[in-house]
């Protein structure tokens, strides 16, 4: 039978979805390990695309985790009252104001599930992270999509940006991918401007890594209705095991728990992020780990002549002032993972002291020989 005579069911599905749906591109994440190694032939790959710990997870919440394996054929506590309670106590709140989620995309996922209707606006910047965009696009909502400025959100232009029909403001505090930082008293000042109708989302993934005084999040809970969120993936170490949490006024965080799947964050991440917690030293060492790692690629890419923007996350957002598809390229054959941003920027993560120094004599040589010049084999022989 021709495939123009099918009936639509046995010609393609997607008449089926949601139309909102049909036009989103899905989330892209970095290139796998697995693949550069077949794709190139390089035995160590070393990423450094998506801003994992290079410290690795703590050794409390390994010990942690291994301590409740045995009891995985158990569900976990719905909801993760212990965890709830050790994260009130360190913001000085009470477990109402905390919500558990697989991640911070899935809080980010159940916050838009909750507040958006189809026509609703959403606004966040760009470049920030896509996940923002995507959620506006999946709950059929209309993104307002405001330019960087200096590479921060530009505050002032967001504000501008509200209407009657806008519902979420999505802020990356500090930005991924540029690593800019508001102060707080900034983000005070900004949620004080908000109309009483929209409601602040404040994704703060990388807070960690920015000075203490920036760390505090529950003095913000009684001004307008603002949502942080968190996660355990970076400087937690813990990224595998997706657990992130939000804060918020207890009215809010009542509607998100409308939204959430049942069981949505697993006894292992229960564990471990709560192990964590107490791992200062580990907390410590990531920061250094940070710090060092900046240092020392702020001062190699000065002599290499490339721009980049000082950075309060553990990624730094370069600029090569050439095509980052064939920089990108080049560092794949020589066994390093970065993420391109737009056509010539890029976001690298800050990796342990070797691993930065690998980096930066791959990254040397891919600059001087662009991919397109050479065969695999005349790649590899460079490593």
């Amino acid at each position: 039978m021709d495939s123009k005579q099918l009936p639509p069911s046995r010609r393609s599905h997607q008449w089926l979805a949601n139309p909102a749906v049909l036009p989103v591109r899905p989330y892209q994440p970095g290139k796998s390990v697995a693949d550069i190694q077949r794709e190139f032939g390089v035995r160590e790959v070393v990423k450094l695309a998506s801003n994992e710990n290079a410290a690795g997870p703590s050794p409390q919440a390994l010990r942690a985790i291994e301590a409740v394996l045995r009891d995985i054929h158990c569900y976990p506590d719905d909801g993760g009252a212990e965890l709830k309670d050790a994260l009130a106590a360190k913001y000085g709140l009470k477990r109402e104001n905390v919500l558990l989620g697989h991640g911070a995309t899935d809080i980010l996922d159940i916050i838009a599930r909750v507040f958006l209707c189809p026509n609703d606006e959403v606004i966040s910047a760009q470049p920030s992270f896509p996940w923002f965009q995507i959620l506006g696009q999946l709950y059929g909502a209309k993104n307002v999509v405001v330019p960087l400025r200096d590479h921060k959100h530009d505050l002032e232009a967001m504000l501008r940006a509200v209407t009657p029909m806008t519902k979420l403001m999505f802020v990356a505090n500090p930005n991924n991918p540029t690593g800019t930082l508001h102060a707080s008293a900034e983000i005070d000042a900004f949620l004080e401007e908000v109309p009483e109708h929209v409601v602040v989302v404040l994704d703060e993934a990388y807070i960690e890594y920015a000075p203490p005084a920036e760390n505090d999040p529950g003095h913000r809970i009684s001004q307008k209705p603002v949502i942080t969120v968190r996660t355990f993936s970076k400087i937690s170490g813990i990224a595998g095991l997706r657990i992130g949490y939000a804060v918020s006024e207890r009215e809010i965080v009542d509607l998100l728990e409308k939204a959430r799947q049942p069981f949505n964050t697993t006894a292992l991440a229960h564990a471990g992020a709560l192990a964590s917690l107490k791992d200062r030293e580990h907390v410590e060492r990531s920061r250094w780990i940070v710090l060092q790692g900046k240092a020392f690629l702020y001062e190699e890419f000065s002599k290499m002549g490339l721009d980049f923007v000082p950075t309060e996350a553990n990624f730094i957002f370069v600029d090569f002032h050439r095509n980052a598809q064939d920089v990108f390229s080049g560092l794949e054959a020589r066994g390093f993972i970065i993420r391109p941003v737009g056509p010539t920027c890029a976001r690298i993560t800050i990796g342990s002291p070797s691993q930065n120094a690998g980096l930066v004599s791959a990254l040397k040589l891919a600059l001087a020989r662009p991919v397109w010049r050479e065969t695999a084999a005349e790649m590899v022989r460079t490593l």
